[in-house]
């Protein structure tokens, strides 16, 4: 499996392309921030993608989703416990982004995602499979996708990053529930599992529990 690392949007948010490398089928992860610029990549790495997969539903993560995945003929996914932010994808970029801003940016509320995912849910893109990680925290319906391989590797949206954590001030965030998934989820991973997270650079679970402040 390859992976590809696409920043999107007002706040860089890393759209991940999860590419099995025999067949070219691909999962599109967090591609919403920026359809076009989305697009523009899928169509130049000459991959096929069967899935638009949302680590979880934040604005910047799905910003655009609905119209990239009418694009790539493809369904959104999402975990149900993010459907009210889905749902309410206008009032949280007015909130953000100020009064006036989902009108100026022609955003709606779109239809509900057509596959709901909950933890051990297994993915297939060709020969390649990842498995969905419940990591509520952050979001109540976050999600990692994780991919056993040669090392593991886990797509961690905005649950864990590279020196830091995701904030737990927007809707539904819980402190005390995000540092669960990280302590009791993703650091009973393989050290050098590497993580791709919803922002900034990789790294790895070795790297981040040998400098975990929390």
């Amino acid at each position: 499996m390859k992976v590809h690392r696409v920043p999107l949007g007002p706040y860089e948010t890393n759209g991940v392309i999860l590419e099995d490398e025999r067949t070219r089928e691909a999962l599109v992860v967090d591609g919403g921030g920026d359809a076009d610029s989305a697009y523009q990549r899928i169509q130049a790495l000459g991959v096929r993608p069967v899935l638009h997969v949302h680590t979880h539903a934040h604005m910047d993560h799905c910003l655009q989703s609905v119209a990239l995945a009418a694009r790539l003929g493809v369904k959104n996914a999402v975990h149900a416990d993010d459907l009210p932010l889905w749902r309410n994808l206008p009032r949280q970029v007015e909130a953000l982004m100020g009064p006036g801003a989902a009108a100026a940016l022609g955003v709606t509320s779109g239809a509900d995602p057509e596959l709901l995912l909950k933890d051990g849910d297994v993915l297939t893109f060709g020969d390649s499979k990842v498995e969905v990680m419940h990591l509520p925290g952050h979001s109540p319906g976050g999600i990692g996708l994780l991919f056993r391989g040669t090392p593991c590797v886990v797509v961690s949206g905005d649950t864990l990053f590279r020196d830091g954590v995701g904030r737990t001030d927007l809707w539904g965030g819980d402190w005390n529930v995000l540092l669960v998934s990280i302590g009791q989820r993703l650091f009973t991973l393989p050290d050098d599992t590497v993580v791709w997270s919803g922002h900034g650079a990789e790294t790895t679970i070795g790297r981040e529990k040998a400098n975990f402040p929390y």
